[in-house]
């Protein structure tokens, strides 16, 4: 009995433990900007210029436990005009990806999704 009870607790420790070390992302903070300086949006908008050449999306992700990955996925409506992966090594970390613009998109949006495909924040900016 001493044995089955033991093997109990050895199972509950190990169940228990991945989900203390399993990664629960969140965004914090996110910007559309034209320029990154510093890890930093230069500054923010959701509105831009027709004459701006590339948007870049900006992220702060916390919560990672240990490397993972996010992608932020680009739309023009329901299209998908853009993923890019990239990758998560700390509990607080900055990312960004970036769209060369050109004419006819609309409905602009990205999403960042987790490793497991959830979508943890979507944003969404337009062109004047």
């Amino acid at each position: 009995m001493k044995k089955f009870g033991l093997a109990l607790v050895f199972m509950f420790a190990a169940v228990a433990g991945s989900y203390v070390f399993a990664n629960t992302l969140t965004v914090v903070d996110s910007a559309f900007t034209t320029a990154i300086v510093d890890r930093q949006p230069e500054s923010r908008a959701t509105e831009f210029s027709k004459n701006v050449e590339k948007i870049y999306y900006w992220t702060k992700i916390e919560g990672a436990k240990e490397a993972t990955t996010v992608k932020h996925i680009w739309y023009s409506g329901d299209k998908v005009i853009h993923e890019m992966a990239l990758k998560v090594t700390t509990p607080s970390f900055r990312t960004w990806s970036n769209k060369t613009l050109y004419p006819g998109l609309s409905d602009l949006a990205v999403e960042v999704v987790d490793a497991d495909g959830k979508v943890l924040k979507r944003d969404t900016f337009t062109i004047k």
